[in-house]
């Protein structure tokens, strides 16, 4: 078999024939075409292993893809382009595969103009355009990727390695949502609290997302703020699935201050959590023994709570 034969089978959608055909020629010759058939049969793979939930084979195909795209002739970038795309999967879908890590071997300096572009879904047949709108940039994906692993696991190592990242897109980007929240959980992890404070409130004057809300709580000193803003989270967190970890924190925040509202919060954490299957903590269980024999406030009472609360704290002026 030739390295065009592979090429054919990659073209007959026969990717593993393919793949396993070049594997053994490129082992006893790196040319010009078997190289490229190497990379472009090992990126067949790789997608294909992600479809197939093997995502440990595919970091070790992507280490691979790494290793052999600096041999191939990429002037279209069209292998940057692969491996870029591969790193964002991996990262969405691969529990060991850290973005972070991938950028800085990698090195930033070589994020092209390309990527930094966003994406324009292709529009099927008989579909409006305008039902299309563009998709963030691969760039900005990864910055995303980046601070879910921040804030999984924070740290100033981590912010720091992602920092250039981010401040690059600042530049492009200077009035972007997310780059301006990424910012501000990077002054909250260096200590900046001030600083944190103040792009969360500029933010929270134009949008009105639950996150903001709540993150902007954490930095907040003042325990009636924190409450209020838990409060705001819960109001403006349309789908219930992820209100449950709001419920927990204002139940936390309202322990020992007012009982009967921090059970309700309670009782909607834990009904929430069982709807998706989920048990309690120790954390929960910590807290039910706390509250033991306490009676919630209704569904309506704490409406009203929420509401005084945003009165006080938030639009003391509304």
């Amino acid at each position: 078999m030739e390295v065009k034969d592979v090429f054919e089978l990659r073209k007959q959608g026969k990717l593993e024939e393919a793949y396993a055909a070049i594997r053994p020629m490129y082992a006893v010759h790196k040319g010009k075409y078997t190289t490229l058939a190497m990379f472009w049969t090992a990126s067949d793979i790789l997608k294909k292993r992600l479809d197939e939930q093997r995502g440990e084979e595919a970091c070790k195909i992507f280490e691979a893809l790494l290793r052999v795209l600096p041999s191939i002739d990429d002037r279209d970038g069209k292998g940057h382009a692969a491996v870029m795309s591969a790193a964002v999967r991996l990262g969405r879908e691969c529990k060991t595969f850290s973005i972070i890590d991938f950028l800085e071997s990698y090195g930033m300096e070589h994020l092209t103009e390309a990527d930094w572009q966003a994406v324009t879904p292709t529009v099927n047949e008989g579909e409006s355009p305008a039902k299309r709108f563009p998709l963030p940039s691969t760039a900005m994906r990864m910055l995303t990727l980046a601070f879910h692993e921040i804030q999984d696991e924070p740290s100033v190592d981590r912010a720091l390695k992602v920092t250039p990242l981010l401040q690059e897109a600042l530049k492009r980007q200077p009035y972007n949502k997310n780059a301006q929240r990424y910012m501000a959980i990077v002054y909250g992890i260096m200590g900046e609290r001030e600083k944190a404070i103040a792009i969360y409130k500029r933010l929270l004057s134009r949008c009105h997302d639950s996150w903001l809300y709540a993150e902007l709580s954490a930095l907040t000193e003042d325990d009636g703020e924190r409450a209020a803003l838990m409060c705001q989270a819960i109001t403006h967190q349309r789908q219930e699935q992820f209100r449950s970890g709001y419920h927990l924190q204002l139940a936390q925040l309202l322990l020992g201050r007012d009982n009967s509202r921090a059970a309700y919060e309670l009782e909607r954490c834990i009904a929430i959590r069982q709807k998706q299957g989920f048990h309690n903590t120790r954390e929960i269980n910590d807290l039910q023994k706390a509250l033991a024999g306490v009676q919630p406030v209704s569904a309506v009472s704490q409406q009203d709570f929420y509401r005084r609360m945003a009165q006080k704290y938030i639009n003391p002026n509304g």
